[in-house]
């Protein structure tokens, strides 16, 4: 029986030390945080908090650990903390912007960061991706102009570090943002007016609007900040969607979590425009099936995907509507990056990558070949010219 009883304390000493769960609350209240983005030591999203703040399977070689989420500092944990406290952040009321009637159409310059992960049983890849981007919103119903919610891409740049079954670790930056599984395109910037719901008015901290089977909506009003996230799959049976576009290409993919989340400049209103944004996110984790998806990773197992984009404003102007169609008709157009005051540090491991890709830290060779998924809705593979790291 002693023997019995040792093995099992030793197999749960074990496992509790190669799997934890761990829970994000709030400094302030202790109100769970959920949607938060969770890096490993490598860079690598791991995971997002639930609904109650929880995160489970976190192993110690994951550690330290960074902690991103709208409306929070970023966190960090090095000693394998089961409660994780973030400090709200706080912002200073936006100005009165009056919008010209002769020029109704605001161009919204943004600053934006993608965070992707891409693993399979044997190989991961971490990207990185700055961006500027720009929007044209019209304030006012305006006759044969549509607004632009999707960004047009002006300038990027790219990151990326894999390692693979073999052993090889290598950091290089690839030629053209095609060359990255980018979801880019799907970020776009919320309605024009955006008001805050009965409760919020009367005073609640916190509100929620179900949908068909999970929460679809999420506010919470601070003094420095009115926040609200929006669950994509709130109304999929079990939470997941996968497009038949795919399917037809051979693969599928499964989202199995699309979050958008707002922040805003507080005011006494209670409604909240484009000129009140003070940075956005979207989170989402996919996994590729199929036999395209194996081909591309060289890989014999489904693939997981983690994605986080941050997205920041940077400038507003506003056009009359013959500028704003010049504009947009230009496929030239460009914009030198421009990072926003208002954006959170980066994790520690992207901050390494982003210095030795730039050069900033000595590598030790730049010689390597390394193959690259192209984009993901093209299942292409494409020849990159990597720089060769030994990255920790």
């Amino acid at each position: 029986m002693k023997v019995i009883i040792s093995v099992i304390c030793f197999l749960y000493a074990v496992c509790g030390a190669y799997s934890q769960t761990l829970t994000v609350v709030d400094s302030i209240d202790d109100s769970p945080v959920a949607g938060a983005s969770v890096f490993g030591r490598g860079g690598v999203i791991i995971g997002t908090t639930g609904a109650d703040g929880s995160l489970n399977g976190v192993s110690d070689a994951d550690y330290p650990l960074t902690f991103r989420c709208l409306g929070y500092r970023s966190a960090v944990d090095t000693v394998g903390e089961s409660i994780i406290r973030m400090i709200p952040e706080s912002f200073e009321l936006g100005e009165v912007v009056v919008t010209p009637l002769d020029r109704p159409v605001m161009h919204v310059l943004c600053y934006i960061r993608e965070y992707s992960g891409t693993a399979n049983a044997t190989d991961t890849v971490q990207l990185y991706s700055e961006h500027m981007a720009d929007y044209f919103i019209a304030t006012t119903k305006i006759r044969k102009f549509k607004s632009q919610t999707k960004p047009r891409i002006l300038n990027s740049r790219l990151y990326a570090r894999m390692k693979t079954r073999d052993g090889s670790d290598s950091i290089f930056r690839p030629d053209y943002r095609d060359d990255m599984i980018s979801w880019i395109d799907l970020v776009e910037l919320p309605a024009l007016k955006v008001e805050e719901s009965e409760a919020i008015r009367s005073g609640a901290a916190t509100d929620m609007e179900q949908g068909k089977y999970w929460v679809r909506a999420r506010s919470r009003k601070t003094p420095g900040m009115f926040a609200q996230s929006t669950d994509y799959l709130a109304d999929s049976k079990n939470h997941r969607m996968s497009p038949a576009i795919f399917k037809l290409l051979g693969f599928t993919i499964d989202f199995n979590r699309l979050d958008m989340s707002w922040a805003w400049r507080p005011n006494g209103h209670g409604v909240y425009t484009v000129q009140d944004l003070i940075y956005g996110t979207m989170s989402m984790e996919v996994r590729g099936r199929g036999k395209w998806i194996k081909k591309a990773f060289n890989s014999d197992t489904d693939v997981d995907i983690n994605g986080l984009f941050e997205i920041y404003p940077v400038d507003i102007e506003y056009l009359t509507v013959e500028e704003a169609k010049t504009l947009m008709r230009d496929d030239m157009a460009t914009a030198p990056m421009r990072r926003s005051p208002d954006a959170l540090p980066l994790p520690a491991a992207t901050q390494r990558l982003v210095d030795i890709v730039d050069g900033k830290l000595k590598i030790p060779n730049r010689s390597a070949k390394h193959r690259v998924w192209n984009n993901i809705f093209s299942s292409l593979l494409l020849e990159g010219d990597a720089l060769a790291a030994g990255a920790a």
